[in-house]
C-alpha cells in the first residue's frame, strides 16, 4: 500500500514542518526528508523505532542523525494520507506533552477546515 504525506498548513499559510526543516542543519533536514520518503513507502506499519503512536490518533516519525533526535508529528486522514503537523528537535528522554497537544490542536483545526476522514 502506498501512503501519501501532506503538510499541515495554518489558516494564515504558515507551514510548521517546512519552517522547522529550514531551521535544521542540512544533514538533519536531509535525514528527516529521507525518513518521510520511507514513511510514504511503509506507512504506520513501519513501527518502532521509526514510527510510534502517541495516543489520541497522533503519531510521531522518529529520526536520529548523529547525536540529534528529531520528531515529526502526524495524524492519519482518510485511508492512506498522513498529515504532518510539526517537528521538533528532541532534547530530553520524554516527548513533551505540550507537543502532543499542539499536534492535536493542529489536527482539530485541519479537520474543521478540510473535513473529517
Amino acid at each position: 500500500m502506498e501512503w501519501n504525506t501532506i503538510e499541515y498548513e495554518k489558516e494564515n499559510g504558515e507551514k510548521p514542518v517546512s519552517e522547522w526543516l529550514d531551521s535544521l542543519p542540512p544533514k538533519g533536514s536531509s535525514k528527516v526528508l529521507e525518513d518521510i520518503e520511507k514513511l510514504e513507502q511503509f506507512g504506520l506499519r513501519w513501527g518502532m523505532p521509526h514510527v510510534r503512536h502517541m495516543g489520541d490518533g497522533i503519531w510521531e516519525l522518529r529520526t536520529k542523525q548523529g547525536n540529534n533526535i528529531y520528531r515529526v508529528f502526524m495524524f492519519r486522514w482518510y485511508d492512506t494520507i498522513l498529515v504532518l503537523t510539526h517537528g521538533l528537535t528532541k532534547k530530553s528522554e520524554q516527548t513533551p506533552k505540550g507537543e502532543i497537544k499542539r499536534a492535536i490542536r493542529y489536527r482539530d483545526d485541519w479537520l474543521k477546515r478540510k473535513g473529517e476522514k
